[in-house]
């Protein structure tokens, strides 16, 4: 159901309920108004019952007629009548309680027949002690006057539900007229697949927010688009090499009359460019998995000294190939919560690409401190450091320094951007700089306190694992 007709259906269920509440009050108070002048003017009659009365028992001379059609008697002690006005009869008009308590003072009461009902108002009789005035009206023209009134409340309050439902109606319309336009709009984006957003009214409401917030959301999904698509067009094209020289390999071994060394080698190189396909997938799932925040963590305490010790050792076969020394510090007793298998592949990575470019003859130098409760890890090398227009960038997937993309440059361009990730997960910060005197340094400030029982992503790149 449109929200307009849920407005239009609540607002006159709500008009409805005031106008008849206001109705019966109104209707309450007039026929409570007339109520009390009739108990008024039968009061007054009361007043002056001897004059209009006669004795039961007392000769034939009739009484005269108290104008207004009165019915008069007067009660004696007992309950009987012992005198009565024109048509007011011998049967008590009151009796039993309700003549003891005329008999203390007036009281109003009425009383409903078979053809008509009456009002009555009786008091006691002055100047006879346990005698009892009675004064009696009939209530047809009160009902009538009360009949009529209800009548116009109910025509009134139609009319009213009527042009309030009407209102709201068209009020609901054009005040969600803007969301309505927004929809279209939004719907149009959608369709044709743009980045622009939709126009903010200048009305300052909450139209107007939920314009900007719609706009916001609309960036987000379209830069979230855009980064997917670069995602898998940068993703696609490092496969396709790996793959192509892995196939050109294959092709080669199985022509006829190759010798056992060429075979050899055609194997080893398919092996390496295997190895380099399952390290690529290997990247990419986990940086789409950081993207779907399902990159969980094992949070432990461990030894960093030791996490970056063994780094150092299994980079060590490379380093010496390459002429490069890696050295380790690390404060005794530096300890922290954090997963140390994500820790170790960052520090792969790290390595992996200052070996890259660390000169000959040059060391490498590896630092862990921890320090209130705060985990510094960085990885410093004496090579040509990084370009300055490449520093903004250093964390994005796929950047390298230079447009090479071949095994001896800047390798896959996703070694930082795992770093990062793994930083981010951590509830830590990822940086990159150029060292005074040349050379390169990334550091990683990680939390080294135990985090709280079931703490968020950070920044939703990850969360720990239970």
């Amino acid at each position: 159901m449109p929200i307009r007709i849920r407005l239009m259906l609540a607002f006159g269920a709500a008009a409805a309920l005031l106008v008849a509440i206001g109705g019966w009050l109104f209707v309450a108070a007039q026929s409570s108004s007339m109520l009390g002048s009739i108990d008024a003017q039968l009061a007054t009659a009361a007043g002056v019952a001897g004059r209009y009365t006669t004795p039961v028992s007392g000769g034939s001379s009739s009484p005269a007629s108290l104008p207004g059609e009165y019915l008069l008697q007067i009660l004696g002690p007992a309950g009987d009548v012992t005198a009565s006005g024109q048509d007011a009869g011998t049967v008590p008009l009151v009796s039993g309680t309700a003549l003891r308590r005329a008999a203390a003072g007036r009281i109003a009461l009425t009383r409903s027949g078979e053809d008509e009902s009456i009002r009555i108002v009786a008091e006691p009789y002055v100047g006879h002690p346990g005698y009892v005035a009675v004064a009696a009206v009939s209530l047809e023209s009160y009902s009538g006057s009360v009949r009529t009134v209800e009548g116009g409340v109910i025509a009134g309050g139609i009319a009213v539900l009527v042009v309030a439902v009407s209102g709201s109606h068209l009020l609901a319309r054009r005040a969600l007229a803007p969301v309505e336009r927004m929809r279209r709009e939004v719907a149009a984006l959608v369709r044709s697949d743009g980045g622009a957003g939709i126009p903010v009214p200048a009305t300052r409401d909450e139209l107007a927010t939920l314009a900007r917030t719609m706009n916001d959301l609309l960036a987000r999904l379209h830069a979230s688009l855009e980064r997917q698509r670069s995602f898998v067009a940068d993703a696609s094209h490092e496969l396709r090499t790996p793959l192509a020289v892995l196939g050109a390999e294959l092709e080669l071994a199985s022509r006829p009359g190759r010798t056992k060394e060429e075979l050899s080698d055609a194997v080893a190189s398919a092996a390496e460019e295997t190895t380099r396909l399952v390290r690529l997938t290997e990247d990419l799932l986990l940086l789409a998995r950081s993207d779907s925040d399902r990159f969980e963590l094992r949070l432990d305490r461990v030894d960093v000294g030791r996490i970056l010790e063994r780094g150092a050792r299994a980079a060590d076969r490379r380093a010496r190939a390459a002429g490069v020394q890696i050295a380790v510090s690390a404060r005794e007793g530096c300890w922290a919560f954090l997963d140390a298998d994500r820790l170790r592949e960052a520090l792969d990575n790290l390595l992996d690409n200052a070996l890259r470019f660390a000169p000959p003859g040059t060391s490498i130098e590896v630092r862990g401190v921890e320090h209130d409760g705060v985990l510094t890890v960085e990885v410093l090398d004496r090579g040509p450091g990084f370009p300055d227009e490449y520093l903004p960038h250093a964390f994005e997937r796929f950047r390298r320094p230079t447009s090479d993309r071949g095994r001896s440059g800047g390798g896959t361009g996703l070694g930082l951007a795992i770093v990062e990730v793994i930083a981010r997960a951590h509830g830590g910060t990822a940086t990159a700089s150029n060292r005074d005197g040349g050379g390169a340094a990334v550091r990683l400030v990680l939390p080294a306190t135990k985090p709280p029982a079931e703490p968020g992503a950070a920044g939703g790149a990850g969360r720990p694992a239970p």
